[in-house]
């Protein structure tokens, strides 16, 4: 019996961020966050989420953000 499994990225939740300048190179509302759940799969079905990917980019310098990057603000953000 072959079994198919592994690991595969979710559906990506798109989130903007208003109102909270880039540390960067302090534009207002340039933010824009990307949350991306990781599914382990059994037969390409999700069984359970194994991990989230939140990342934040900048519009205006294109700079980009990883969780461990973000201020306090950026954390607040997107947990609304």
């Amino acid at each position: 019996m072959i079994l198919f499994f592994g690991i595969r990225p979710g559906k990506t939740i798109n989130i903007d961020l208003k109102q909270i300048k880039c540390p960067h190179c302090n534009q207002n509302n340039s933010l824009f966050g990307e949350s991306t759940p990781n599914f382990f799969h059994l037969f390409w079905i999700p069984i359970f989420r194994v991990s989230t990917t939140q990342v934040i980019h900048c519009d205006y310098c294109k700079k980009g953000y990883y969780k461990e990057e973000f201020t306090e603000e950026m954390k607040a953000a997107f947990e609304r």
